[in-house]
């Protein structure tokens, strides 16, 4: 099968969706398929994820309009593919849709958020999202809980397969040595909730002076994190690691990772822990999270999100108990496994594709005016 993937920022970001993506990919080249990769990148820079050697990558103009359209339609026609998969959250699958429709190709939308926070934002009208959905011949969710946020009508379309990450090369030590760490990756804006972490550890920073809070990221939010870290009196505890490429060392160290994000759609450095055996912290209201977690097993999920000291009660819990540690950690190591091994989402991945390949494309589906049928199936 000749399979395009477009991967929006692959030459120009380090994101999950162009994680994801470049897992993806790969995956379906080691599987025999026939793999392109398009990004929009005017300037025509290398991927920043390592591809398949099979694979090419291709560039599209950053431009939407109409003639930047065009253009992408006629790159995408080229190789004649059985197969368009696009990948992205906001109107990007507008794009795909529209060359879809040209081209009269089956195409797989694949979203990669939390559907309620562009709708929170206004950046991502419902009308937009269900008009690229109806032309699509098969939508990729990663939770079953975001099929209720699309229309009866389009649920026939509709595929729930959550995200995997590569396979950690060795586990964590849950109980650490002298000096423990507690750690989050995570991109440094407002909605990542880190100046809540910053709040939430210093609760029990004294409690615990033999901890360190790792924050692995880079952002716009950094400033105001060192200020939040100073004016609490835990400067000398909180550890602001940067943007690392190459995670996995950081967590190997790791004895507790935290998550205190409220809006996701399946995140994968959580998941990276998880292939690391540390066990969880994080909040029952984030999607993505609270099935990843399952409280008191792997971990331990804070069950009140707006109220102060609910996420430190928790972090206290497993500070306090190495043995409690191992018993999560090790539990988390086995859902991966069982749950988001890549073996098991590869192959997922690649019956929806053979499954999208195989179906008709809906004919006479305009996304500039789909109305909902009258009664629901």
């Amino acid at each position: 099968m000749k399979i395009s993937f477009i991967i929006p920022w692959i030459s120009q970001g380090r994101g999950g969706t162009e994680n994801v993506g470049h897992l993806m990919a790969n995956a379906m080249a080691e599987k025999g398929h026939q793999v392109k990769v398009y990004t929009f990148d005017s300037e025509e820079r290398p991927s920043r994820w390592p591809l398949n050697e099979s694979i090419s990558l291709h560039y599209l103009p950053e431009n939407d309009d109409k003639v930047a359209n065009s253009q992408m339609a006629i790159a995408l026609a080229e190789p004649c593919p059985d197969l368009l998969v696009g990948l992205h959250m906001n109107r990007t699958l507008l794009r795909y849709a529209r060359v879809a429709q040209k081209l009269d190709v089956p195409l797989v939308l694949s979203e990669h958020i939390d559907p309620h926070f562009p709708r929170r934002l206004g950046v991502f009208e419902e009308e937009e999202r269900h008009s690229a959905f109806s032309v699509a011949t098969v939508v990729h969710l990663l939770s079953n809980v975001f099929v209720d946020t699309v229309p009866e009508y389009l649920r026939g379309k509709i595929h729930v397969i959550p995200n995997t990450v590569k396979p950690a090369i060795g586990q964590c030590d849950p109980v650490g040595g002298a000096c423990k760490n507690l750690i989050t990756i995570a991109r440094l804006v407002p909605r990542k909730n880190m100046l809540r972490l910053i709040d939430e550890f210093s609760l029990i920073a004294a409690k615990y002076t033999d901890w360190k809070l790792q924050i692995l990221g880079d952002g716009p939010q950094l400033s105001d994190l060192k200020r939040r870290a100073q004016a609490k009196g835990i400067s000398h505890q909180v550890e602001f690691l940067g943007h690392c490429d190459d995670p996995y060392r950081f967590l190997k160290e790791a004895q507790i990772f935290v998550f205190p994000s409220l809006f996701e759609g399946f995140p994968m450095s959580s998941l990276e822990a998880m292939a690391h055996g540390l066990p969880l912290v994080g909040y029952a209201a984030c999607n993505g999270i609270n099935e990843q977690i399952l409280d008191g097993v792997n971990g331990r999920l804070a069950a009140r999100s707006l109220e102060t000291g609910c996420l430190s009660a928790c972090l206290d819990e497993l500070m306090s108990d190495s043995a409690l540690r191992i018993q999560m950690g090790a539990q988390s190591q086995q859902r991966y496994e069982e749950l988001y091994s890549n073996q098991i989402v590869f192959d997922a991945w690649e019956t929806m594709f053979i499954a999208a390949s195989e179906s008709i494309f809906p004919e006479n589906s305009m996304i500039t005016s789909v109305k909902p049928p009258l009664t629901r199936a």
